[in-house]
């Protein structure tokens, strides 16, 4: 059973300004646990229920936990309930250190750039499918929703962990492109139609938008070309996490 302060914590982290204050998230199922193991990362405190631990799988995750080390905690249904952002949580709950990177690191040549994304599944899904499409890292700007927010780390299902995630706002992000070469490309409805036979640069950031407004007219106007995806006539528009995966995949090259 988790302490007071444990308990205190863990439900502390359900609020963004807590999260950054405190540098942690929440990690829900056994999936993204198991993604931060093997990506070595640390993990500061994990509750789990006996049915969680009761199939072979479970057991070999908990034994590595305690291999590494790391405060583990038995919880009733109940208790796990209480301390888990969803309804019917998967038998496991932790916290962890929000990843950091450093831009040094990390090859921009293919860059997802969210621009008030605000719906937490569509968020997560394009995180997801820049990992999955070939993505060098994301770009969250002001507006989207928290990338470490638990929704949003489940719809990711993992890729939060090894994809570089970078908190910034649009001026920042451009000045740090100037001299890269890099091209910002900004999906829209009424954009270029982009067909299979695109031949795209060499380096490229794609921006998607919030599926009501689109992308800013900041960004838009900074914008080396604007791209859409051809559709049949009686088709307006598509969920911008399935509009920005086509793309990814027409321009990162999988």
């Amino acid at each position: 059973m988790p302490s007071l302060n444990q308990s205190k914590h863990v439900r502390a982290l359900h609020r963004r300004k807590e999260r950054r204050a405190r540098g942690e998230f929440l990690v829900e199922g056994p999936r993204v646990l198991a993604e931060l193991l093997r990506a070595g990362r640390p993990v500061t405190l994990v509750l789990y229920t006996e049915a969680a631990v009761a199939e072979p799988d479970g057991r070999r995750l908990l034994r590595e936990l305690l291999a590494s080390g790391i405060a583990t905690e038995e919880v009733s249904d109940g208790e796990l309930r209480e301390h888990a952002d969803t309804v019917t949580p998967q038998g496991w709950l932790a916290t962890a250190p929000i990843p950091s990177w450093e831009w040094s690191r990390v090859d921009g040549a293919r860059l997802l750039v969210l621009d008030s994304v605000r719906d937490p599944g569509n968020a997560g899904t394009l995180i997801r499918a820049a990992d999955a499409l070939g993505a060098n890292a994301v770009v969250v700007l002001p507006g989207t929703a928290d990338p470490w927010s638990p929704k949003v780390t489940r719809s990711a299902a993992g890729s939060s962990v090894r994809l570089p995630i970078f908190e910034t706002e649009w001026r920042p992000f451009l000045e740090r492109l100037e001299g890269s070469e890099t091209e910002v490309w900004v999906a829209a409805a009424d954009g270029d139609r982009l067909d299979r036979a695109v031949s795209p640069p060499p380096r490229v950031a794609l921006v998607v938008g919030n599926e009501g407004e689109g992308v800013s007219e900041a960004i838009r106007d900074a914008a080396d070309r604007v791209v859409a995806i051809p559709m049949r006539r009686k088709v307006e528009s598509l969920n911008a996490a399935v509009a920005g995966a086509i793309l990814m995949d027409r321009l990162f090259g999988g």
